[in-house]
Parts: structure tokens; sequence; C-alpha cells
């Protein structure tokens, strides 16, 4: 089961998930966590939340993607992606939102 990344919310299997796809920032590098949920502190919000880095082999990085941020509603992803784009030591300020 996932977790909303920006309230932390359990997200149960029958409601909709959301995903904030990111491109991580040069010289950020997550590869030997491939595949997995890390927990990333994020200093704008003085907080750790759960991220899925994206596995090499994975449809999701041959389409650029380096990490999805799981996500109950739209409200959420609309908060995360205003602060993904202020963390530019982390990521590359690149995001897209998608309905998983």
């Amino acid at each position: 089961m996932l977790r909303c990344s920006w309230c932390m919310k359990k997200i149960k299997e029958d409601k909709p998930c959301y995903g904030l796809n990111v491109k991580f920032a040069s010289g950020v590098d997550f590869d030997e966590k491939d595949g997995r949920i890390i927990s990333l502190y994020l200093e704008t919000r003085k907080t750790s939340v759960p991220l899925i880095v994206v596995a090499d082999d994975s449809e999701a990085k041959r389409n650029g993607q380096d990490g999805i941020f799981a996500l109950c509603s739209e409200n959420c992803a609309t908060k995360m992606k205003e602060t993904v784009t202020k963390e530019l030591a982390l990521f590359s300020g690149e995001s897209s939102m998608v309905r998983l």
C-alpha cells in the first residue's frame, strides 16, 4: 500500500492515485535505490517523504523520469509540484502529473 507523499495518508487500492514524475538534478544519483521506495528529505518542507525511484529497465526511465511521488489527490499533487520546483538541489524543475 502506498502513502501520499504530501499528506502521508494511505492510498487505498480502490481509490484514485496520482503520480508526480520527477527528473533528478545533475549530480543527484540514487542508482543503488532503483526500483525501491525511499524516504527523501525535502528541505522546504523540513520533513521526509516517500519517493519511488524508477528502475533502470522501466518504461518510466525510458521516458526520462527518475522518480515518482505517489499522491492521493490533485490538490496534494499541486502542492508537491510547487515544492519540487523549489528543491533545485534535488530536482531539475521538470515534473509532470499523471493519474496512475
